[in-house]
């Protein structure tokens, strides 16, 4: 009896594991937008809708700083997460003196685990 009480219970620690519903990506896609006033990050995940993330450009030293740690702290998500960058696109966009635009392309890919 105490073996069947055991069995059972091994069934039911089995059957109500935990079950990851949705598996990250191995591949993500990040999409930047720079224009004059605002740099636009798309974040690609597999097929579901992009994360967008917008903030200042950072013409002047003092904005530059805070555009570098905007970017800093988005990339390190994707870092924490155990991407890392396999490869970058990079494309100047419209460079006409009214409207100056750089659009770049990071392609990173989920890191083995050890």
């Amino acid at each position: 009896m105490k073996k069947l009480f055991f069995l059972v219970g091994c069934l039911l620690v089995l059957g109500s594991a935990p079950v990851q519903a949705a598996e990250d990506p191995a591949l993500v896609v990040v999409r930047i937008v720079e224009s004059r006033g605002s740099v636009n990050l798309y974040i690609a995940r597999g097929a579901a809708e992009a994360e967008h993330i917008e903030f200042d450009t950072g013409f002047r030293d003092k904005a530059a700083g805070q555009t570098a740690v905007s970017y800093q702290r988005e990339l390190a998500k994707l870092y924490a997460q155990g991407y890392v960058l396999q490869s970058t696109l990079s494309n100047h966009g419209r460079t006409d003196p009214e409207f100056s635009q750089t659009v770049s392309t990071l392609i990173f890919v989920k890191a083995p685990k050890p």
